[in-house]
């Protein structure tokens, strides 16, 4: 049986804030990213240049849509079902992402979560503040949004599913705050699952560094997308 789901609500770089508003201005991502933190308890402080990240963000976002939106989807060569071209599909390992926009009350942009083999039909995610990775059911639509598949180009459909395998295996842990804090495993934002999957299995690193500090690596949804190592499997419209 077909499963769905309705993509609600994703946070802010994944980091779901409960605020007043429902218009995002990139003047106030930072302040977003400081409440987001200072909701758990958090009290950070952050230097001009992750500000300056950080406020730029929304217009990367635009360059990840734009590209996302005109880059034509491809046959996924490694799916021995053979789906249709560019249908949803459920081989392990596959990225899954989504433009996912404002909800009630609650500011988010981009998320990513990568199809895993634990259990049927689910990804596994880090879905936000104060929730720890976890598994979801159903194919991923909505009406209003963008949704993409996205292939790893130079590996094996057994590396994929290893990548799932790890994903799937951090179900649990909590959630990861600090953006620039990706290549410890003990915590994870949503992109940071994602990336993680390849870098520590197969040695791919999907990181495009359009948000590094140095050495200090922030991967977002996004490029994914926008990336010369993946392909893009399925576009929901």
């Amino acid at each position: 049986m077909k499963k769905s789901i309705i993509l609600s609500s994703f946070s802010l770089l994944c980091l779901a804030v409960t605020i007043n508003t429902t218009t995002i201005y990139a003047k106030e991502t930072t302040n977003l990213y400081i409440e987001a933190n200072q909701s758990v308890g958090n009290d950070i402080q952050l230097t001009p240049e992750q500000e300056s990240i950080l406020n730029n963000i929304e217009s990367k976002e635009k360059e990840y849509l734009e590209y996302g939106l005109s880059e034509p989807v491809t046959f996924d060569t490694k799916n021995y079902f053979r789906a249709r071209l560019g249908g949803w599909s459920w081989r392990d390992g596959l990225i899954c992402v989504t433009d996912q926009g404002i909800g009630t009350r609650r500011i988010n942009t981009w998320h990513a979560a990568i199809v895993a083999p634990q259990r049927p039909y689910v990804v596994a995610e880090a879905p936000g503040v104060t929730e720890k990775v976890r598994f979801r059911s159903g194919e991923w639509t909505s009406s209003t949004h963008t949704i993409w598949q996205i292939g790893v180009n130079d590996t094996s459909v057994e590396q994929d599913w290893n990548a799932g395998q790890w994903a799937g295996n951090q179900v649990g842990k909590p959630y990861n705050l600090n953006f620039w804090n990706t290549k410890q495993t003990g915590s994870f934002y949503c992109s940071q699952l994602v990336w993680g999957a390849y870098y520590y299995t197969a040695g791919v690193d999907l990181n495009k560094s359009d948000n590094d500090l140095g050495a200090a690596i922030a991967v977002h949804p996004g490029e994914f997308v926008t990336n010369s190592k993946t392909t893009i499997v399925y576009r929901n419209k």
